[in-house]
């Protein structure tokens, strides 16, 4: 294993151009990773100078990070395995101050619609699509990012919360993309489950094709039976592999993750779906990767269920059989994953 790296001589640029947006609320990065909220997003620019926000860049640039949850957070645990992927180094910072002191919003994740095709156990108790009251949030939502930053945006990530190609708030926003609302965007990232990421689909999304450049695809199954009755209730198996196999081939697409949320249901397919992710995009343009994401309960677990879910806590029962299925995948490249080891994070 590769030398530790000191997070000191470190910085992350995440709270110093991003933000999250969710439905009634902000933050700086992913609120696992970076759990304080900035406040009600119809104040994007007052959340953004606030001295909360301030005091969390500050405990940065100290090297603390004690507002990061570094048990979550895979940046942070790559530190601990010598990979500074995600960082820039202090020196670099000092010498781009003017671009990450009281700068504007450079990137945006669009996190406030949870619409979804799908009932996946380990999100959501039901299928979530907004309607009425909630749509129309989602529509004041892109308004407000449209006029509060959208001339210093230069990336845009939908979404998160569901699926932007079922939401049709982000749908139409895909279909009709105003780029005059966007003059500096040099990026779009797009995070689906990918059953509707067809050739049919797409075509007629055709003003976003020179944007999107990355994507991350959440599948957590490497087989059939687990995808469609464990992990992705409402999924058909066909229709994803077919699905990536036609993302393989788009060729302005240049980065791809293949996300595993990792759990009790889906643990020992592990290796087996980093072969499945070889065998569809080795070989193509694209650089791909594997991240095996640590399972959260969002509510849709009482306490004991989750107990059951989450194999990586240490003191799971079945513990053991999830370091067995994780040492099949210690010597190769392309993986990430925030799976505590023996009490340490990796990668």
């Amino acid at each position: 294993m590769a030398k530790a790296l000191d997070r000191k001589d470190w910085i992350c640029t995440q709270p110093f151009e991003f933000a999250e947006i969710f439905d009634h609320t902000m933050y700086m990065c992913c609120p696992q990773w970076l759990p304080d909220n900035l406040g009600n997003p119809n104040h994007i620019q007052k959340n953004w100078t606030s001295d909360k926000a301030n005091k969390i860049r500050e405990s940065i640039v100290d090297g603390s990070y004690s507002y990061c949850n570094e048990n979550r957070c895979p940046k942070l645990n790559g530190l601990k395995e010598g990979k500074s992927h995600g960082f820039i180094s202090r020196q670099e910072f000092k010498n781009n101050l003017d671009k990450y002191v009281d700068s504007p919003i450079r990137s945006v994740k669009f996190n406030f619609d949870q619409s979804c095709n799908l009932q996946c156990p380990s999100c959501r108790t039901e299928k979530i699509n907004y309607e009425g009251v909630q749509r129309t949030r989602t529509e004041e939502l892109i308004h407000n990012i449209e006029e509060q930053m959208g001339e210093g945006l230069e990336r845009i990530e939908t979404s998160g919360s569901g699926d932007p190609f079922f939401s049709r708030t982000f749908r139409k926003w895909l279909m009709e993309f105003d780029l005059s609302m966007y003059p500096n965007l040099k990026h779009i990232h797009l995070h689906t489950n990918g059953t509707l990421w067809n050739k049919s689909n797409w075509e007629r999304m055709k003003k976003v094709h020179p944007f999107v450049k990355s994507c991350e695809i959440s599948v957590d199954a490497a087989y059939k039976d687990t995808y469609e009755n464990k992990t992705r209730i409402g999924g058909k198996w066909q229709d994803i592999i077919d699905n990536l196999k036609y993302i393989s081939t788009l060729p302005l697409l240049n980065d791809v993750v293949l996300s595993f949320v990792v759990q009790h249901d889906n643990y020992n397919e592990m290796y087996d779906f980093y072969e499945l992710g070889k065998s569809i995009f080795e070989g193509t343009n694209k650089n791909w990767r594997i991240f095996y994401n640590r399972v959260v309960n969002w509510g849709t677990f009482t306490a004991e269920q989750f107990k059951e879910v989450d194999i990586c806590d240490n003191n799971h029962p079945n513990h053991s059989k999830l370091l067995k299925e994780y040492n099949k995948l210690t010597n190769l490249d392309r993986i990430s994953h925030n799976i505590p080891v023996n009490g340490i994070y990796m990668r």
